[in-house]
């Protein structure tokens, strides 16, 4: 929460602050963005956006002219662009935006030279094995560089090797456990290092971090609705041990982003997972037993209606809770001003 804006609103409600100059007060503060905020803000995007499109040059160079280099060619200009970028970050240091981007080149760049040594010299590995090695090397350089953007993209590549691992496994329906627990410590560990590492403590990334989270729990408790019932040679379990773990992580979500973190927007992954969980509820029952309901429309209006209302309590919740938020954010405030 903007604790300016909280205070600029406080004061004019206790008639400290002519309401009429409350928008100049807000500006003033910084509790919107200024003219130099959006400048730098697109200079940071075209400098990653252009950081992306060199890295993805080079891969489809290589792509494109596979069959015209030689080996030492190909590797030559992995290595040399992947020595560019290292140095870069010597030059330029890991305290500037641009030192960080480099950084980030030379990991894009580091995927590129393994790519290029596994198709180079076939030894018969799976892919999967490909990004654990780059996740395994790539670790150093992200616990190094402490950025955030670069912790996402070790955690995807994490995501990836996993995923190729488990795609031997297609019957096995707990997969999604294992990225559960691995996404839910990576987001653990990250809101702890949050708090001692300004450069880790954007809300934005670890708000993505907890998307994952929610995706691998949420896909879970949908798939243990439709195994509840089911035999259990045919889904592996009965599903209730996927709601059990869905509700203890609703529970544990909601009272540390609501109490401990207080953000509002994990609160709302909550809220749109409980959602999805209760709409595939819905379907289930009413559609086994839609002959209750006047047959397949009727059975649909009532399922639409259904979820218009759920949607609506959820909402009006959520809205209950900033709105307790809010309000105990002001209280926080004004015992301090006093």
């Amino acid at each position: 929460m903007n604790h300016h804006r909280i205070w600029l609103l406080l004061w004019a409600e206790q008639k400290h602050l002519d309401p009429a100059r409350l928008p100049e007060a807000l500006r003033l503060a910084g509790a919107f963005p200024s003219a130099d905020d959006w400048r730098q803000f697109a200079d940071r995007l075209l400098l990653a956006l252009a950081v992306l499109a060199l890295s993805s040059g080079v891969i489809f160079f290589f792509a494109y002219n596979w069959e015209r280099l030689g080996h030492f060619s190909r590797f030559a200009l992995a290595e040399g662009a992947l020595a560019v970028a290292l140095f870069g970050v010597w030059r330029l240091g890991l305290a500037r935006a641009s030192g960080q981007a480099s950084l980030f080149a030379a990991a894009l760049c580091l995927g590129a030279l393994l790519a290029l040594l596994g198709q180079t010299y076939q030894t018969g590995a799976d892919t999967w094995e490909l990004f654990a090695a780059w996740c395994a090397l790539l670790l150093p350089w992200a616990i190094l560089g402490r950025q955030a953007l670069l912790w996402l993209f070790w955690l995807a590549i994490l995501n990836v090797a996993l995923f190729l691992y488990f795609s031997f496994f297609p019957l096995d329906h707990d997969n999604w456990q294992r990225f559960f627990i691995v996404n839910l410590g990576a987001l653990a560990l990250w809101e702890g290092a949050g708090r001692r590492f300004a450069e880790l403590s954007r809300r934005w990334a670890l708000r993505l971090a907890a998307l994952a989270v929610t995706c691998c729990v949420t896909y879970g408790a949908v798939l243990g609705v439709w195994m509840v019932g089911e035999p259990r040679y045919v889904w592996g379990g009965d599903g209730g041990d996927a709601l059990l773990i869905w509700v203890l992580w609703a529970a544990g979500f909601g009272v540390f982003y609501r109490y401990r973190a207080r953000d509002f927007f994990m609160l709302v992954l909550v809220g749109a997972s409980f959602l999805l969980l209760a709409t595939s509820a819905l379907i289930r029952v009413l559609g086994e037993n839609r002959k209750l309901f006047g047959g397949g429309n009727g059975t649909f209006l009532l399922i639409g209606l259904l979820v218009i209302g759920i949607a609506l309590g959820a909402g009006l919740v959520l809205w209950r809770i900033h709105k307790n938020m809010e309000e105990e954010a002001r209280g926080k405030i004004a015992g301090e001003s006093a």
